[in-house]
């Protein structure tokens, strides 16, 4: 089984080949569809692994960016008692979705 841990914008994560992953939203120019991973942590192959210290050298990972997705909606309320306040807003987070 082949797999590799990379990091991506301040988290590590598992990716193997022809999964979607969602990960945080990734600013782009030109309206560009691919991507490059530069940090790769891990390597391991069938029976071999390979360890970065901290990164392994030239090493990447090449991908495809499938849309900006926007997550669950989190709702915030803030009250103060006694006063007669209460505010609800709601937030939603953007991912982008990449397909490896």
């Amino acid at each position: 089984m082949k797999y590799i841990i990379a990091a991506v914008s301040g988290t590590q994560i598992i990716i193997k080949k022809n999964f979607w992953y969602d990960i945080n939203h990734i600013k782009r120019k030109n309206n560009q569809n691919f991507f490059t991973l530069e940090k790769i942590l891990l390597l391991k192959n069938n029976s071999q692994i390979q360890l970065g210290r901290p990164f392994i050298q030239n090493c990447f990972i090449t991908g495809l960016i499938l849309s900006d997705i926007f997550g669950k909606k989190i709702k915030i309320l803030k009250t103060k008692p006694k006063k007669n306040y209460t505010r609800l807003k709601g937030y939603k987070h953007i991912y982008t979705r990449i397909f490896i």
